[in-house]
């Protein structure tokens, strides 16, 4: 504090002092209401109604079903195994009129909480038999999905080859 300061707060009676210090600690307080409480004080009461109408919201909302009512997903159907498709595929490909070049069992990953089970076939035939084999694949063998397709005319004749990729997919067991 400055002398001439100190010297005029001691010059004044006490009552007046104590006014003083009494609008000191009223501006002090004021300031702080402005600028340390009032904002979260505001940010409290939007949360405040925020929860209110999410309440209400809540109460309006239909009631859940019971559980026994309640649709599940069907299970998956199951897949077949490597041999039985190898030898569902090359029955197809053969009542379609295509010739199978090879069928090998390929690589098993887990993808998604699936196991996938791939199978590599070579096959060569017409386009129109070609199209009615993979029909008869994705109908006949619902647990089956195409993964990779590769269709190539043969030079010099009317017969298309066809390397493709089936995946078989089945639910992985639960650890």
């Amino acid at each position: 504090m400055t002398p001439s300061l100190r010297q005029a707060l001691a010059a004044m009676p006490a009552r007046q002092l104590n006014l003083v210090a009494i609008g000191a600690v009223a501006i002090v307080a004021a300031l702080m209401w402005t600028l340390a409480i009032r904002a979260p004080l505001a940010a409290l009461r939007q949360q405040q109604i925020r929860l209110v109408s999410l309440r209400a919201a809540q109460a309006n909302a239909p009631a859940p079903l019971p559980a026994a009512t309640q649709t599940s997903l069907p299970p998956l159907p199951a897949a077949p195994a490597p041999l039985a498709l190898i030898a569902a595929a090359g029955a197809s490909a053969r009542a379609a009129g295509l010739t199978v070049g090879g069928a090998v069992p390929g690589a098993q990953r887990s993808i998604a909480g699936l196991r996938q089970q791939t199978l590599d076939i070579e096959a060569s035939g017409s386009y129109g038999a070609i199209l009615e084999w993979l029909d008869g694949i994705e109908a006949r063998q619902p647990a089956v999905g195409i993964v990779r397709l590769n269709l190539r005319a043969v030079p010099e004749e009317a017969r298309r080859l066809v390397q493709l990729q089936l995946g078989a997919y089945e639910a992985e067991a639960k650890r």
